[in-house]
């Protein structure tokens, strides 16, 4: 498999499946404002936290068993029995605890969560096993596609003067809808019951993804229901948009640390060792890409963009020294560096986790956890919304400290020098962009918006390809690559 192209087809439909969830949040920001969007985005937290509690990691190590070629459909078959049985035990749960649930979300759908755990989770069983399978673009057009299929059908029942509770019903109809192309269409695995042994060792592996997984969902879920709790619904909507847009940065490197994964796998299998070095270089050159810039254009034009984007203006934060601020001038730069973070990350944990070290991958995910659960609450009380996205980062950046420390060979002189480079070309862009906007005195409105960030994304591309041979060198053997595979 060509890397460079599977990452690219991968990179495409996560930008295409991300713009659909993008313009749905978009009008449904409009429709129901940032009240609206951020009590639903509670209700998919509490969804998704209940699902990665209760998967087992499953998702992770089917992918891997699935990738070394051997009782691919038993394997399949334990990650639907550990999927069947986690969402009895949340439906258990949930029963005495509906009154408290419906609280935190503010709707009645405490009932509907374990009916998102289970169709979020049949299509997720579904792509993951195309994943091992090595058909990464395809189960990215279904995972990122879902948001296609998921829109059409909120937009009906919010149309349909249902509101919010008309994107939880959406929500779940869509993650069905999506398990059935994935499954039917594509997966077509025909169950086989697994032996004792096979199963044994599923679970015995899923501990170490189990607190990878968790970890993986946590800043992003769980942020919301503490912004919800002590700030509310509205800082919380603001919150999901700022978000949305600081994860697209990372859209690239999620493509990068999915194919390289069941690469990792398979190459560790046969004893690649330069490979999976050259690979390893190159999860590190890539994973800021695109999110550096954004730490420092957002600063500048953070709300400004959300003002464009969404027409309310996200207001304002007070921030220790600087004093106050546009609520997104600061949430975009620490969310992007949150993600960056986060796609460091990821690219570690897939490393160890593919290379046959799941305890490193293990603990890193359970030291996020514990500097999350110490710092998230009271900076969130201190500082409302850029409170917990502060801790996100301190979570994140203590997470990718402890891999660094225990990986066998330090990273590439190379790749950090390109890190370094995007950086400067950050630097450069960031000083374009504030005296651009001086001289247009603001930046909000389609057109001063797209002007702006036209001049900054030429003008940070512009300087890093030609400061970096190496980015110049990629991007011809990839385009390259993908003209091939046209022809």
């Amino acid at each position: 498999m060509k890397v460079g192209a599977e990452v690219s087809k991968r990179f495409v439909t996560n930008v295409l499946g991300s713009l659909a969830g993008f313009l749905g949040t978009l009008v449904f920001t409009r429709l129901l404002g940032f009240d609206g969007i951020g009590t639903f985005a509670i209700f998919v937290s509490i969804q998704m936290i209940a699902a990665n509690l209760s998967s087992f990691g499953l998702y992770t190590v089917l992918t891997k068993r699935v990738s070394e070629g051997d009782d691919q459909a038993a394997y399949f078959t334990t990650g639907a029995l550990v999927l069947l049985g986690g969402v009895a035990a949340i439906t258990v749960l949930l029963v005495p605890l509906r009154g408290f649930v419906d609280g935190v979300v503010g709707l009645d759908v405490a009932l509907i969560v374990p009916l998102g755990v289970l169709t979020w989770g049949l299509f997720r069983l579904s792509t993951a096993y195309l994943e091992g399978q090595q058909r990464v673009a395809l189960a990215g057009a279904i995972e990122n596609g879902r948001h296609a299929i998921i829109v059409p059908i909120q937009a009906a029942f919010v149309l349909n003067d249902f509101g919010v509770i008309g994107l939880v019903y959406g929500v779940v109809a869509g993650q069905f809808v999506t398990f059935l192309i994935a499954y039917f269409g594509y997966a077509r695995v025909v169950p086989n019951l697994p032996s004792r042994a096979l199963l044994g060792d599923f679970l015995d592996y899923s501990k170490y993804a189990y607190v990878q997984n968790v970890s993986s969902q946590l800043f992003k879920h769980a942020d919301y229901i503490i912004i919800g709790q002590f700030a509310g619904q509205g800082p919380t909507g603001v919150y999901k948009n700022v978000f949305a847009l600081t994860e697209a940065a990372m859209l690239f490197s999620s493509a990068l640390s999915q194919v390289t994964f069941p690469q990792f796998s398979a190459l560790s299998e046969v004893g690649d060792d330069a490979e999976i070095n050259r690979l390893f270089a190159a999860l590190f050159t890539y994973a800021g890409l695109f999110a550096i810039p954004l730490v420092g254009g957002g600063a500048v034009i953070g709300n400004d963009v959300l003002l464009t984007l969404y027409g309310e203006n996200p207001g304002t934060t007070t921030i220790p020294i600087v004093g106050v601020v546009g609520l997104a001038n600061v949430l975009v730069p620490v969310l992007a560096v949150a993600n960056l973070l986060n796609g460091y990350r990821n690219g570690l944990e897939k490393y160890f986790l593919g290379t046959g070290n799941p305890r490193v991958y293990a603990a890193s995910g359970l030291l996020l956890i514990l500097v999350y659960a110490v710092t998230a609450v009271p900076l969130t009380m201190a500082y409302d919304a850029w409170g917990v996205a502060s801790a996100t980062v301190l979570a994140f950046g203590s997470s990718v400290a402890a891999m660094l420390y225990y990986l066998e060979q330090p990273v590439p002189l190379s790749s950090l020098g390109d890190v370094g480079k995007e950086v400067v070309a950050m630097v450069a862009m960031t000083a374009v962009v504030y005296v651009l906007v001086d001289a247009l005195g603001a930046a909000h409105g389609a057109l001063r918006l797209g002007f702006v960030l036209a001049v900054g994304g030429g003008t940070y591309f512009a300087i890093l390809l030609a400061l970096s041979e190496r980015v110049r060198v990629d991007v011809f053997a990839v385009s390259r690559d993908l003209i091939d595979e046209v022809r």
